[in-house]
């Protein structure tokens, strides 16, 4: 009997400890499943709303509620963002947990973006692209999709992306000998004209225009940007031949080639290497190091065609261009647009299926029917923006292996389709 009484203490004590520890507790990798098509709702004053949408090309904070998956966040800052892909009619977001309340956090996470897709008919070039950059190492933003609701009225599909700061810099760097690498110099490249590495002088006032601190922001220019401006220097005045030893402290050179090359196979036109200069990513200079590294960000203009010359861009770039007349360097970056290639081809499922086409088919299917009722999207032919994504990966990497065999040479077009 006395045994029979401590068991059912037992099982009580059990079931109370259940019922006050939140079993599956959901966290930041919850909200990036990719494998789910989120839903996020805004409450936010309808004049606020309206006025954001009135003065999307302004950077005003407006109060709102936060909701996801059961969980809500008050009094969050949301304002409009975006470069090209800034909308009156669609807003891109910017959410910050902290903008009213410094310490409020919400699965972690000081902020996130909520990415409007209006420069992307399919949808899918930036969620897609980001998941082969995690294959090839490349440090970039966790992603998923989601339908947001704003005031409960459906505003059409977004994708949630993680926002570059010190805690992606945790995950993406990690621990060393218990101290986390996310004290460097953190900034966000901003395009102004369209600058391929030329050399711009001395002064450090053009460097700060183009790249915005997200890090010790308090520090002298001297000590942020003085670095930056050394290496651009550098990369205009040193030899080719000298190239490794003179940069290599300075630029992690395999890290920019493999990104380079991913974003070719990918036929990304606004780039590193991009059509109107260097655009789109994140310098991290390494905590306690002089060397930088790049972060991606921003794949919407990934997918401009299976055609995209393999070589696109290099050339133009000084640094790129330099680098590519360096024997080692060149075969690096075309040993990687290789491996770029075969690991977009690599057979999942049964029956076998490349598998980035699996996961660009994937992801569409997914979107499809919110992609459809999403009225304040530009009016882009979703059936053949779609058809076209998954005819690609066969399609490029068809090209692509043509032109490595070629040596980038004319005549590869003829492969496209077969």
């Amino acid at each position: 009997m006395r045994r029979s009484t401590s068991i059912l203490v037992f099982k009580c004590l059990f079931v109370l400890h259940a019922l006050a520890t939140p079993a599956g507790a959901q966290t930041a990798d919850d909200l990036f499943n990719s494998q789910v098509l989120q839903r996020v709702d805004l409450l936010v004053n309808s004049q606020d709303w309206a006025k954001l949408k009135e003065t999307f090309l302004e950077n005003e904070y407006y109060p709102a509620d936060f909701k996801w998956n059961g969980e809500t966040v008050r009094n969050v800052g949301i304002r409009s963002r975006g470069h090209g892909s800034r909308s009156g009619t669609k807003p891109g977001l910017r959410v910050d947990f902290d903008r009213y309340a410094t310490a409020q956090r919400f699965l972690g996470l000081k902020s996130v973006v909520l990415d409007n897709l209006t420069q992307d008919a399919s949808g899918v070039h930036e969620t897609a692209t980001v998941q082969l950059m995690a294959k090839m190492g490349i440090p970039a933003p966790r992603e998923a999709h989601a339908r947001l609701y704003v005031n409960n009225e459906y505003a059409g599909i977004y994708a949630i992306v993680e926002s570059v700061d010190k805690r992606l810099l945790a995950r993406v760097f990690g621990i060393i000998e218990e101290d986390t690498q996310n004290d460097g110099y953190l900034f966000e490249f901003r395009w102004n004209d369209e600058w391929r590495m030329e050399d711009l002088g001395d002064d450090l006032g053009p460097y700060k225009n183009r790249f915005d601190a997200k890090t010790h922001e308090s520090k002298s220019d001297e000590q942020k940007y003085r670095p930056i401006q050394q290496f651009v220097h550098l990369v205009n005045e040193t030899r080719e031949d000298r190239l490794g030893e003179v940069l290599g402290p300075l630029l992690d050179i395999p890290a920019l080639i493999r990104y380079v090359a991913t974003q070719n196979f990918v036929a990304q036109i606004d780039g590193f290497v991009g059509n109107w200069g260097v655009n789109n990513f994140y310098l991290y200079r390494l905590e306690g190091s002089s060397q930088h590294v790049l972060i991606d960000w921003d794949e919407d203009t990934a997918f401009w065609g299976p055609t995209y010359t393999i070589d696109q861009g290099l050339e133009d770039n000084v640094l790129t261009r330099k680098l590519m007349r360096v024997p080692e360097y060149r075969a690096m970056y075309y040993a990687e647009l290789r491996r770029a290639m075969d690991l977009a081809l690599e057979p999942v499922g049964e029956p076998p299926t490349p598998w980035f086409g699996a996961e660009i088919h994937r992801q569409l299917d997914l979107i499809d029917q919110a992609m459809r009722e999403d009225t304040l999207r530009p009016p882009w032919d979703f059936d053949a923006a779609r058809g076209n994504m998954l005819s690609f990966t066969n399609d490029r990497a068809a090209f692509v292996r043509c032109e490595l065999e070629r040596g980038a040479r004319s005549g590869c077009e003829s492969v496209v389709g077969q």
